[in-house]
């Protein structure tokens, strides 16, 4: 994808609501506990937080210093700040022995790498036999791009190119960040000795006021159209 969009790109996917609801969603797929947990793009660490207990160890890891260091300031001191390692670090090269973890999670993160087949590669060596990859990310069925789009040099909101992620060469080409269908996605992850245990949609963030009507919409079959897929993937046992 375009030069500098790489782990720890901002993204107007998240608020406090956003996230609950992505650890939630990954949480039903798959329950969040064990051994060694990696959280991938960590930012400032909402997702880290919102899983850290779950597990013995915890590492997170961004190619941001600014982020890296927000999220020291909120462990230290806490209880957190004895199991939880803070790294600089891409997804295409974690230093981490192979088959040690547990889970990796990547929320709204592998849209953007600009090496997303060694990103995978990488994410699957890691994982120990058995380990499942948790993954937030951009639904090409959703009609409005959330990473905005280009127009000539300017910036704008997606939502003034509707319906772009479902005109793939326009898309490449106006946006930053990649979309896909679940199709694709599993696609990507079998191919990389991965296969995919559980696919669910959210619907986009909305006023408090319509939150609920949005929500019940996952439960039916316009739930194909909902803004981010949620996706766990499980690496083969020995």
């Amino acid at each position: 994808m375009g030069e500098g969009f790489g782990l720890g790109e901002p993204s107007d996917a998240f608020g406090v609501r956003a996230v609950a609801r992505r650890v939630e969603a990954v949480r039903r797929q798959l329950p969040v506990r064990g051994d060694r947990l990696l959280d991938v793009g960590c930012r400032d660490g909402d997702h880290v937080l919102a899983l850290a207990r779950g597990y013995v160890r915890v590492d997170a890891v961004d190619v941001d210093p600014e982020r890296l260091n927000a999220l020291g300031a909120r462990i230290a001191g806490t209880p957190l700040e004895d199991h939880v390692g803070v790294h600089k670090m891409s997804a295409e090269a974690l230093a981490f022995d192979a088959n040690t973890f547990d889970r990796v999670t990547a929320f709204d993160v592998v849209e953007h790498l600009d090496d997303l087949e060694g990103a995978l590669a990488e994410v699957h060596r890691v994982l120990r036999p058995g380990g499942a990859f948790s993954l937030t990310t951009s639904n090409r069925w959703f009609p409005f791009e959330r990473n905005g789009v280009r127009w000539g040099e300017r910036q704008r909101s997606g939502l003034t190119a509707p319906f772009l992620p479902w005109v793939r060469p326009l898309h490449e080409r106006m946006s930053h960040a990649r979309s896909f269908s679940s199709q694709e996605l599993g696609r990507l992850l079998r191919g990389h000795g991965l296969r995919v245990r559980a696919i669910d949609y959210l619907m986009p963030s909305v006023p408090e006021a319509l939150q609920g009507a949005s929500e019940a919409l996952e439960g039916t079959p316009l739930r194909v159209f909902g803004a981010a897929m949620a996706v766990t993937a499980v690496k083969p046992g020995l």
